[in-house]
């Protein structure tokens, strides 16, 4: 009897996280083109690459290097609950490159390239690097530098 109670709890459990997997995978960002417009475009169609506008109160649907913010500190909060059980907010800066390089032009024309490193198991350590074109100019990129995946945008 117990078991049969387990089993189906589980099961009950299982469904609710398809059909929250299912809303995240349906929900859809704004992925910036070549032509600097922006295009609707289903969260399980993002792929590595991609520029995609988060909103203020936005569920973050990948793990993403925050380039740009319209707050002029380049600030924000994201609210991680969901992924730590921590309900304090966590303070995220945009790179300074993008930053600034995005008021002055489309940031899909910038001459600049992420290297980062692979995926592991340390979620609160994260080393990569913004190379800029010709002048092979670096800016280094923390943990400080990332939103996370499932975690809440609260301001910004």
């Amino acid at each position: 009897f117990v078991l049969g109670i387990t089993l189906a709890k589980e099961a009950y459990d299982d469904f609710k996280r398809y059909r929250r997997d299912k809303e995240m995978n349906d929900s859809e960002y704004k992925v910036l083109q070549e032509d600097g417009e922006f295009l609707k475009r289903k969260s399980s169609q993002l792929q590595v690459g991609d520029i995609i506008q988060i909103n203020h109160g936005d569920r973050i649907p990948a793990d993403l290097i925050l380039l740009y913010t319209s707050e002029k500190t380049g600030a924000v909060f994201i609210k991680t609950d969901q992924l730590d059980g921590e309900t304090d907010w966590k303070l995220r800066k945009a790179l300074n490159y993008t930053q600034e390089a995005y008021i002055t032009k489309n940031i899909k024309q910038a001459d600049a390239w992420i290297i980062a490193q692979p995926p592991h198991k340390d979620i609160y350590n994260f080393e990569g690097a913004l190379c800029i074109g010709e002048s092979k100019q670096r800016e280094g990129i923390s943990l400080e530098n990332t939103l996370w995946q499932n975690t809440v945008l609260t301001s910004g």
